[in-house]
């Protein structure tokens, strides 16, 4: 039996692009408290494409499987600590997901074992705003997140962020200074980060994975509008290294029975010849009833020879059967242009020929 309650799920859910400041440890509150929380989403995930087709079971493709503790700590004079530690799982293996330790492609750990990679933090919260260190989302990655219906997971993940040329630090970033303005500004929020790479000062790779990124944003009542930029810097070593520069913007409309979503995005690599990487996205969420049906249509290339492009398109249904509990399908299309060969779900298809991906799955909350 579907509860009444479920109500609130469908809205936060849908709340979920509307480019709020996501991921803060919590409001400023009295007294002390420590959460332990989670997801667990498994689904059958098929692929096919012009050589070859996969199914395989897959964690997280509807929302991203996790294990976490969060806290705060009133200090009094309306000052809070907090912290955040945040493990991704794949519950289809048991195993732990990768993380990077350095934000240089060296730097990247195996993920066999649990490893708080999705996000560590500590932070201090007070009516300025939040102070946070450790390891979180970089502020150019919540326009692509939450510009998508399907919250960049499964075959349904918008093609901006999965050909993104953003490289290592295109979703999260290591050893992190972040400052979030706070939650009183009449609509108005932002962040400004800064992380490095941690590299001795007497190599020519010293400044490999330093970089910032920062967003700002409006939003209030059913429209909001962000805009972020960063860069993250390295050295051109090889044809193919240099700083990677990105620029996003994204903006939300809600209609009642449908909220719009769109977005641009920019990527940059300055490499010896740069390459530049552009594509956007325009999506929907229909509430119906207690559930959701989801829709989006997106594009992402490079200027590299032969002007390599895919496209998406993707539909899913959301079944609540209760305020923790959901079943979801979702079938995705992806046709490429000028040489480009992704495909959906692990299957495999020739440059310029076309991919199709079904997801079936149960996830539950906690």
């Amino acid at each position: 039996m579907r509860m009444q309650g479920t109500l609130v799920l469908v809205n936060a859910l849908a709340a979920g692009t509307a480019f709020a400041q996501t991921s803060v440890v919590q409001s400023p509150t009295v007294g002390d408290s420590v959460t332990l929380f989670g997801v667990a989403d498994v689904a059958v995930a098929y692929g096919t494409g012009s050589i070859a087709s996969k199914t395989q079971l897959v964690s997280g493709a509807n929302t991203s499987s996790r294990l976490g503790f969060r806290g705060v700590e009133d200090l009094g004079g309306g000052l809070n600590a907090g912290f955040w530690l945040e493990a991704g799982v794949n519950y289809d293996t048991g195993t732990g997901s990768a993380s990077n330790i350095n934000n240089q492609p060296g730097g990247a750990t195996t993920g066999d074992g649990i490893s708080f990679n999705r996000r560590s933090t500590v932070s201090l919260i007070d009516v300025w705003g939040e102070l946070r260190l450790g390891r979180d989302f970089t502020a150019t990655y919540r326009n692509r997140d939450q510009t998508d219906p399907f919250t960049t997971n499964g075959a349904g993940a918008s093609q901006p962020y999965v050909g993104s040329i953003a490289g290592t630090t295109a979703t999260r970033a290591s050893n992190m200074i972040g400052y979030f303005l706070p939650a009183s500004l009449g609509g108005f929020f932002g962040e400004v980060q800064y992380f490095i790479g941690e590299n001795t000062s007497n190599t020519p790779t010293s400044q490999n994975g330093d970089g910032y990124a920062l967003r700002i944003g409006y939003a209030t009542g059913p429209f909001g509008v962000a805009v972020s930029t960063g860069k993250t810097r390295y050295a051109q070593t090889s044809p193919t290294t240099g700083d990677i520069p990105v620029v996003n913007v994204g903006a939300f409309y809600d209609f009642q029975v449908v909220k719009i979503t769109a977005g641009y995005f920019r990527d940059k690599v300055e490499q010896v010849v740069p390459l530049t990487g552009t594509g956007y996205i325009v999506g929907g969420v229909i509430p119906i009833g207690l559930d959701q049906l989801k829709l989006s249509y997106s594009e992402y290339g490079t200027d590299d020879i032969g002007d390599p492009k895919a496209r998406k398109f993707a539909i899913g249904y959301v079944y609540n059967f209760s305020k923790r509990t959901a079943a979801y399908a979702t079938f995705a299309t992806l046709s490429n242009r000028g040489g480009s060969a992704y495909a959906l779900n692990g299957s495999l298809t020739a440059p310029n020929r076309n991919s199709h991906g079904y997801d079936l799955g149960l996830k539950h909350s906690f």
